[in-house]
């Protein structure tokens, strides 16, 4: 297809699309009986599947499509071509589909962004443009009046589109230089406004959950953490850094005079697309400059739906039978960047309705909840978990959340509240699940109100997913058949679940590596968990002072899954990969 035409006449239409945009409807959600008729009729899924999701919490948020989807009722292919021909419209599989960059940018980038369109090419005349809403007639004749040509929808899913909207990526180096060779000699200018930017918009589009800007000698090195990995993206000139610097504290509304002291401030910032990205900025003096690291808590990362934890099935079921206890403690146990946060936040969202008073303690409050009442923590004002908690107790809540139990204090305010007809959620710092009651017994809390007052304890970790646009089968790798030979955990549940004694010509999933997911072989995360229920047990054994291993064995006998086990599950059903397992839990 030749592009050159539709580069030229950008300029030209680039007002007709901002007169129009805001009347142009988004997308089209089907309404429940239309996907009933779609779906069920059909015969992708019968009544009571179907029934179970729209009946599921979260089928308001996120679709019953979604819901059935996430369920493992349908897969997102299925759904899609069910939905197409509902629509009478032809369906694409993205991930079948070349695209390459001149035809990519027939439209907009912004515009496409911003109603989930990606170019496809031109059949018969025609150009071809994949959309979730095949059927708004008006943005049809909008980009018809753009790019001069007929124009065919054919129809993807929502979701499909969204994992694709990588196609727009430049190269980050490339975009950073061209902006800094146009910087000005003096003061932080346009073109050091649009290097900061380029940096956040796209480490967000990247999925990107911190950002580090870090100087050595002679450069400074830019670094993105996506799905728990760092890695370096793009080197800038030294000479460019200390405005780089600035331009954040700006925004961040930081001391510019200040070098010699560590800073912490909030940037709310918005991308050309309509995302809001909330940042937390931190800007520390080293021995060779000032660093600085920006966590990202976008828009999207608000979404969060307990459906999407990744809990296997009986778990889920367990969870959202708990979480319903009008009284009674929710612990969820991992280390920094486990997801703790996540799972705490969706439990929430289950929780959230009018009829209850839900209240926070939080450091930081990451994300705002609309109905919910937050409070931030602040040491400069003596407002500490503990005072925080004295005070919401007498707010009359019906559920509290405490972002993490620190000290003896919090530990103690917290169970008493518990034991007084809260539903109180909250984080520890353990390795495990088991560990949760000795830790808790270190600060001063008693057996008997631990063992009387603790309804659950999640322990969970965070892996990469295989990435759905490159996955394969293969059997095991040379490290993956001595992870195996080396942790006889491993094998057993290796055997137990793919129901094989032999494992040399087992096939497990793993990514080849493509641009979906920048040639590592992963995109997104998904969580591994345990989950052990306070038992009648259970509480015995926390009244006679048994160990962690004995609390730990006696779970497992009552039916608990351990974190491995439930990693093991995931490497066989395609989510993730041994080597990755292995990484995270470290058994």
């Amino acid at each position: 297809m030749d592009s050159g035409f539709f580069v030229s006449v950008i300029p030209r239409f680039k007002s007709l699309f901002h007169a129009i945009l805001s009347v142009v409807e988004a997308s089209m959600n089907l309404t429940k009986e239309q996907l009933h008729e779609a779906l069920v009729e059909r015969g992708g899924v019968n009544e009571e599947q179907f029934q179970e999701a729209a009946n599921a919490r979260e089928a308001t948020e996120v679709g019953i499509d979604r819901v059935l989807v996430s369920k493992g009722f349908l897969s997102d292919e299925q759904v899609g071509k069910l939905v197409a021909w509902y629509l009478d419209a032809r369906f694409v599989n993205l991930r079948e589909e070349n695209v390459t960059e001149d035809v990519v940018h027939l439209i907009p980038e912004s515009f496409a962004r911003a109603k989930h369109l990606i170019p496809l090419g031109e059949e018969k005349g025609k150009v071809v443009i994949a959309t979730a809403d095949p059927k708004n007639v008006l943005l049809k004749s909008l980009l018809e009046k753009y790019v001069r040509k007929q124009v065919e929808f054919v129809y993807a899913t929502a979701q499909d589109l969204q994992d694709h909207m990588y196609v727009f990526r430049r190269d980050l180096s490339e975009v950073l230089t061209e902006a800094i060779e146009g910087r000005s000699a003096t003061g932080i200018d346009t073109s050091i406004i649009t290097v900061v930017d380029t940096i956040i918009d796209f480490a967000y589009q990247a999925g990107a959950s911190d950002i580090h800007i870090e100087p050595e000698d002679d450069y400074a090195i830019v670094r993105y953490r996506v799905d728990g990995v760092l890695s370096d993206v793009a080197e800038l000139p030294i000479d460019a850094h200390d405005s780089i610097i600035t331009r954040l504290k700006v925004m961040g509304r930081l001391a510019t005079d200040e070098h010699r002291a560590a800073q912490d401030g909030k940037i709310v910032y918005e991308n050309p697309y309509g995302d809001s990205i909330e940042i937390r900025l931190s800007i520390v003096p080293t021995t060779h400059n000032e660093k600085s690291v920006m966590r990202l808590l976008s828009d999207k990362s608000r979404r969060f739906s307990m459906v999407d934890l990744g809990m296997h099935e009986e778990d889920y079921k367990k969870l959202s039978e708990l979480i319903h206890r009008p009284w009674g403690m929710i612990l969820v146990t991992g280390p920094t960047g486990s997801g703790k946060t996540t799972t705490l936040y969706s439990v929430l969202k289950s929780l959230n309705k009018r009829g209850v008073n839900i209240t926070t303690v939080e450091d930081p409050v990451e994300y705002d909840i609309e109905g919910v009442n937050q409070i931030q923590v602040n040491e400069k004002t003596n407002l500490t978990f503990a005072k925080g908690l004295r005070s919401i107790v007498r707010q009359d809540p019906d559920i509290i959340m405490v972002g993490e139990i620190r000290d003896k204090e919090t530990a103690g305010i917290s169970v008493n509240a518990a034991m007084t007809g809260h539903l109180v959620l909250s984080s520890l710092h353990t390795n495990d699940a088991a560990t949760a009651f000795l830790r808790l017994t270190d600060m001063e809390v008693e057996d008997f109100l631990i063992a009387s007052t603790i309804n659950v304890v999640i322990a969970q970790r965070l892996v990469r997913k295989v990435c759905m646009s490159c996955i394969h089968s293969s059997g095991l790798s040379a490290v993956e058949k001595q992870i195996v030979e080396h942790n006889p955990q491993v094998k057993k549940y290796l055997q137990e679940l793919s129901k094989r004694k032999d494992l040399k010509k087992m096939q497990i999933y793993k990514g080849k590596g493509c641009s979906v997911c920048n040639m590592t072989g992963y995109h997104g995360r998904a969580g591994v968990f345990e989950m052990l229920l306070v038992s009648d047990k259970i509480r015995e054994a926390i009244m006679d002072h048994k160990n962690a291993d004995e609390i730990h064995d006696i779970a497992v006998e009552e039916g608990m899954t351990t974190m491995l086990y439930d990693g093991i599950r995931k490497v066989l059903t395609g989510v993730t990969s041994l080597e990755e397992v292995m990484r995270v839990i470290r058994e």
